[in-house]
Order: C-alpha cells, then sequence, then structure tokens
C-alpha cells in the first residue's frame, strides 16, 4: 500500500483552496510486447506529458482537463457526452482518451482514462479529478489539521469508461 500526504498541513490554504496535487497529463499509455508505447507522440511537442495543478473534487464525477490543456498535451476527442454542472447547467463536452502521472507521489500511473474538456471558471487550475479517479483510493480530508491522504493499493492501470 502506498500513502501520499499533502506537503503542507495548512487548515487555512486547505479551506480556502481545496486538496491541490500535481499530474502529468500525457496520450494514453498501450502496452505491446516489446513495452509501453504513448500513441499519438510526435516530436512537434503535442502528445508529450504536461505538468499542471490539479484538484481533488468529491463532486466531480468525472476527471475534467480544461480546452487548454487537451491542446497543450494534443489529445484526441473519442466521443461526446452530456455534462450536466453546479447550477442545472447542461452541455456537450468532449471527451478524451489520457494517461495520468502523479510525479511527485509514488502512485500508480494510470495508463488509460476518459476525460471530459469543458472550461474551469475562476479556478487557478487545469485539471479535475473526479469521483472515476478518486474510486482508486482512500481518500481523507482532515480540516481541522489541514491535511489530506491517499491510500492506494495495487490496481489496474485504467479506468472503466462512465
Amino acid at each position: 500500500m502506498v500513502t501520499c500526504r499533502s506537503p503542507k498541513p495548512d487548515p487555512r490554504s486547505l479551506l480556502q483552496h481545496g486538496p491541490r496535487i500535481e499530474v502529468e497529463i500525457g496520450p494514453p499509455i498501450v502496452r505491446t510486447s516489446s513495452g509501453p508505447l504513448s500513441p499519438g507522440f510526435n516530436p512537434s511537442g503535442a502528445g508529450r506529458f504536461s505538468k499542471m495543478p490539479a484538484l481533488i473534487d468529491t463532486g466531480a464525477g468525472r476527471t475534467v482537463l480544461t480546452p487548454e490543456a487537451v491542446t497543450r498535451v494534443g489529445l484526441r476527442q473519442v466521443d461526446v457526452t452530456r455534462l450536466a454542472r453546479a447550477g442545472g447547467i447542461n452541455e456537450d463536452a468532449g471527451v478524451y482518451v489520457a494517461a495520468i502521472q502523479f510525479p511527485r507521489y509514488k502512485l500508480a500511473t494510470i495508463e488509460v482514462a476518459n476525460i471530459i474538456c469543458c472550461e474551469l471558471p475562476e479556478q487557478p487550475i487545469q485539471c479535475l479529478l473526479g469521483r472515476d479517479i478518486l474510486s482508486r483510493w482512500l481518500f481523507t480530508y482532515n480540516g481541522r489539521t489541514g491535511e489530506w491522504t491517499i491510500d492506494e493499493e495495487d490496481i489496474a492501470a485504467w479506468i472503466d469508461p462512465v
């Protein structure tokens, strides 16, 4: 089992900004007999992993990236879904396939996950980690101490589509 902890326990920061974690997003990782392969990689920069701040969001059913992050990483759209947001706003949103890594933590890489693309207004983050990712972990939010922790056991390297 792997346990990760928030970088600096701070009740005010956790209350104001929520639990944040640095992630790297890139094209899905496909395993072949000769080893892992990231399809869609190209030397121009699109298709490479990109670091970005993420907010762990227990209210989000799915993991979300901003349009800017999707473009920077060079992800390909694979579907469209109807997205319901707080305030009753429904809209169509693109679905992309990506891999997610956690460079500062010893959490397992998620080699294949469906990601939703939409604007995150007034947020200084480019990714929301939703319950699709959280379902892999035991996530603890301790507001009194200003800490959060993630406990992870050995699990599959993909997220089942919702």
